[in-house]
């Protein structure tokens, strides 16, 4: 799992990653509204499954970001707050936060929250996450997150595997940006916006990487979107 924390404290912050015993998870932070909201507004927010944003940040409200992040995505949020009750807890929950955690607090029970979190949000919007299917020599298993060839493996993020499936699903015909917008990114399409292409690019380059014959199996198809070869479908 790819997981954003927004948080000023950086002692905080290195708790979290000296204790975060789950070394499958990457763990980036950033510590001011600033920079955070220049994350929110860019391509890179598809890109985490988590995020855990402090409410009292030193230039500004985390609810702000919470409610502008809400706005942008489904993706799971987890409040921090060093001071509050049950009227602030239900304030970030009805701005859209999942959880709502006090500080001190644990980070394995944190890392528990974070994971159920992320688990009920792939049963909820992709229940076949499990599935494993073939692209050219190359084995793709959904549910595992990972591109497999010859013994040598890539893992996927959750919307490169989204994007995959919903590419393995249209094999052999064309698949509207449109398409992989709503299945992959839980939203209708922005021609402006240029996340599909710079994730397309990632998996062509994760495939080529592994079997360079396989790089090819996604195809452009200009003023439309993408088509996945069906040989192996």
């Amino acid at each position: 799992m790819n997981i954003m924390i927004i948080e000023d404290q950086r002692d905080v912050v290195e708790m979290l990653r000296l204790n975060w015993s789950d070394s499958r998870d990457r763990l980036d932070s950033l510590a001011s509204v600033r920079q955070a909201n220049r994350f929110i507004h860019s391509n890179e927010l598809a890109a985490y499954d988590c995020i855990l944003i402090d409410i009292n940040l030193v230039d500004g409200s985390g609810l702000e970001l919470l409610r502008d992040a809400r706005s942008r995505s489904d993706v799971p949020i987890i409040m921090i707050s060093g001071a509050g009750d049950a009227d602030s807890r239900a304030d970030a929950i009805s701005v859209g936060a999942d959880d709502y955690v006090m500080k001190p607090f644990s980070v394995k029970e944190l890392r528990a929250r974070v994971h159920r979190l992320h688990d009920a949000r792939l049963s909820r919007v992709s229940p076949r996450q499990n599935i494993a299917f073939k692209i050219g020599n190359i084995d793709c298993d959904i549910g595992g997150l990972s591109l497999d060839c010859n013994g040598t493996s890539q893992p996927l993020t959750a919307l490169e595997a989204r994007i995959l499936q919903v590419l393995h699903d249209n094999a052999g015909g064309d698949c509207p940006k449109s398409c992989i917008a709503r299945q992959a990114l839980f939203r209708e399409h922005d021609p402006r916006d240029k996340t599909i292409d710079v994730y397309i690019n990632r998996l062509r380059g994760k495939l080529a990487e592994l079997d360079p014959a396989s790089g090819d199996a996604i195809k452009t198809i200009r003023g439309v979107g993408y088509r996945m070869s069906d040989a192996n479908r």
